[in-house]
């Protein structure tokens, strides 16, 4: 990993609890821009060192999911092995960010997830896909939800970018994660 990623990703995670000039992006909404920054800069930057995901969570004191019902709730389905979670907010924004670890088929499969209400999902998307120079691999639509699934490279090593929303549903929810292939 690069020396600058840890730094990187301090004033990326720090952009997300102060107050911004409008962003010189094609994101029209800052805190569209705010979740792109907490995205790359916790999902991806730092990605898989989960210790450093957890000292910029205590530096910028998001508050720990700890309810068991609540981990239940937004958990993988398997329950997994090994993985945290936390909420942060940004101006009127909340952000729900996980980290953690699945046994796929004998094999460790990490992932780091952020959850939030972008105002554009459209660009907020599309802007991650770009910043990231990611290859779209998949696409659906199911049960009022989209999926969308793409590769790209972190450090020279391969990773995966998932998008989740509910936007054919009227929902402004996005799920965005990162994650190990299977089978790596």
């Amino acid at each position: 990993m690069k020396p600058y990623v840890g730094f990187a990703m301090l004033l990326a995670l720090a952009a997300c609890d102060k107050p911004s000039s409008p962003p010189k992006t094609p994101l029209a909404d800052t805190a569209d821009m705010d979740f792109v920054q907490a995205f790359v800069g916790s999902c991806v930057q730092t990605f898989p060192d989960f210790a450093r995901i957890e000292a910029a969570a205590r530096a910028m004191k998001w508050k720990r999911v700890t309810d068991p019902d609540m981990l239940k709730m937004i958990g993988p389905a398997d329950g997994g092995s090994g993985w945290k979670a936390w909420t942060f907010k940004t101006g009127k924004k909340g952000f729900l960010l996980s980290t953690g670890e699945r046994d796929v088929e004998g094999k460790a499969l990490k992932f780091c997830v952020l959850i939030a209400e972008p105002s554009d999902i459209e660009a907020t998307r599309n802007h991650i896909v770009k910043l990231l120079n990611a290859k779209r691999e998949y696409s659906s639509e199911e049960g009022g939800q989209r999926y969308a699934t793409y590769s790209f490279l972190q450090d020279d090593k391969p990773l995966i970018l998932n998008f989740i929303d509910a936007v054919p549903m009227s929902m402004k929810m996005l799920n965005v994660s990162t994650m190990t292939p299977p089978g790596s």
